[in-house]
């Protein structure tokens, strides 16, 4: 717009100039110039005949005659010492005139081929302050873009420096995860991102990353944090260029919650498994104690047999002892035999029975029976049976095991063989949890003075429960022993049953010293 304006104000002027031009040119015309100095001679001699005749009569002819010949006179003088010179020096201006308008046509001509110039100039340096303006304002945009990424992601974002591999910048991600703050991770350096185990790990990463110009993976490494919290995190790394710099583009991702919903879920199918192999044990074991039933009923039959044959028997080779003497039955003298041979026969009795009553045990234990809520059980017969069924496994892991038990108990209303499958399951957790032989187990049954409640105590000198785990034991499924075969079904069936007569189990520990569960049970004559 202003170089237009401009353009329109150089034509005006153009225009005014050339009007001049033309009245200079009429002016300072040669001839007309001539005429004029012919003219004011001629006027200046009559003038001054004029005068003179008024002081010296003449007639205006002569005046007129005298006046041309000096004009004539005049004219040829001045022709030749004024008007020439003055007309070479007018043609010498008018040459130079229109040499410098020439000139001045030359100069305008310049001066609009240079405005042209500087106007598309001007256009073109508009169109790239247009572009350039464009430009820095889509590099701010993406600038803030990348700035609210980096600042907003979830996951930690640390840039390194490809040549020393120091940190740059950290987002406040970082902070949060890493547990520390921007001043001290910058400060650090790599050494703050992860453990010594795993430093030479990312190390490695970071290595092959800058040299092979790739993306690098860890899909997962442990960082505990400095309040001890252990986390899971994955790595990924790529090499990029920001503002011509070399910089490891890293990311920090906490994958913890998926990794403990993974170990849950391996947890669970594990739990799972050895659950299905204990519903098949029950039914092996239904099994086994049928086959075992048979032959024991053959032993138990024939040791009746055989203890009626020798008391029979005995009278009369007791009287040929008296009449013969001693003599030797089977590389054993008669009189030795005679005093071990009766409690061989009752303990072989005793035997098979014992074996008849565990099998029959066995049996009943592999069901899935309810009890009839008319039914009493006797607490003392519930935790003796059981620790009869867990002799040999009592013997293998401790020395010192006690049985206490208070004689008169009230009688329980319930099953004993759903009490006896309680006091079995936690019996074997208190045996677990002894380091060694030489630390022990109490169990003993009593009444509690204030409400009635029958009581099994199970007291062990074990590892104890750590108090973070503790709210969670009665859980189904949980365990701290998977690897050794524990299904974690065990206290909270065990739970369910107490509750279900009427009960509650109770616990308490000390790490370090052991262990002490409680079985309440209401007494058969308060549950009326």
């Amino acid at each position: 717009m202003t170089l237009d304006i401009s353009k329109n104000n150089d034509s005006l002027e153009t225009n005014v100039a050339t009007i001049n031009d033309r009245k200079r040119d009429i002016i300072f015309s040669p001839l007309r110039l001539m005429y004029t100095l012919l003219l004011c001679i001629f006027i200046i001699e009559t003038l001054v005949m004029v005068y003179l005749e008024s002081t010296e009569p003449v007639g205006w002819k002569e005046t007129i005659i005298d006046s041309s010949i000096l004009t004539t006179t005049l004219f040829f003088i001045l022709y030749f010492t004024l008007f020439k010179p003055l007309v070479g020096l007018i043609a010498d201006y008018k040459h130079k005139e229109i040499q410098l308008k020439n000139n001045q046509d030359h100069l305008e001509q310049k001066v609009d081929e240079r405005t042209d110039e500087l106007n598309k100039a001007y256009l073109d340096l508009k169109a790239e302050n247009a572009i350039s303006l464009k430009i820095r304002e889509d590099l701010r945009e993406s600038e803030d873009r990348f700035r609210q990424l980096f600042v907003q992601n979830e996951d930690a974002i640390v840039l390194l420096s490809s040549k020393n591999k120091s940190i740059i910048d950290v987002n406040p991600t970082s902070e949060r995860i890493f547990r520390k703050q921007r001043t001290d991770l910058l400060a650090g350096g790599l050494s703050e991102l992860c453990d010594p185990e795993n430093c030479e790990l990312l190390a490695t990463a970071l290595d092959q990353i800058d040299k092979n110009n790739s993306t690098g993976l860890i899909e997962r490494f442990k960082y505990i944090q400095p309040n001890g919290e252990v986390l899971y995190l994955s790595f990924h790394g790529k090499k990029i260029s920001l503002q011509g710099v070399g910089v490891i583009y890293t990311t920090f991702r906490d994958i913890t919650a998926r990794v403990r919903m993974e170990e849950q879920a391996q947890e669970t199918q594990a739990r799972l498994i050895q659950a299905n192999r204990m519903a098949s044990l029950g039914t092996i074991v239904s099994s086994v104690a049928h086959e075992i039933n048979n032959p024991n009923n053959f032993l138990l039959m024939n040791a009746e047999i055989i203890k009626r044959i020798w008391n029979d028997l005995e009278p009369v080779i007791a009287e040929h002892f008296q009449d013969e003497g001693d003599f030797a039955v089977g590389q054993t003298m008669w009189s030795d035999v005679r005093t071990f041979l009766p409690d061989a026969f009752e303990g072989l009795q005793q035997g098979a029975l014992r074996i008849c009553n565990i099998v029959g045990h066995l049996k009943e234990y592999s069901r899935d029976a309810h009890f009839n809520r008319e039914s009493v059980a006797d607490v003392n017969s519930v935790v003796q049976l059981s620790v009869s069924i867990l002799s040999h496994h009592i013997s293998s892991l401790t020395h010192k095991f006690r049985l206490e038990k208070v004689e008169g108990l009230p009688l329980v209303k319930g099953s004993a063989l759903q009490l006896e499958q309680v006091v079995i399951n936690i019996i074997q957790n208190a045996l677990q949890a002894l380091p060694d032989a030489e630390h022990g187990v109490l169990v003993n049954t009593g009444v509690d003075p204030e409400n009635g409640d029958v009581l099994i105590r199970v007291i062990d000198e074990g590892i104890g429960i750590p108090p973070e785990i503790a709210a969670r034991v009665m859980e189904p499924f949980f365990t701290t022993r998977l690897e050794k075969g524990g299904t974690g079904l065990g206290l909270a069936i065990s739970s369910s049953i107490v509750k279900e007569h009427g009960g509650r189990i109770e616990f308490c520990s000390r790490p370090g010293q052991g262990t002490t569960f409680t079985i309440r049970l209401r007494s058969a004559e308060s549950s009326e």
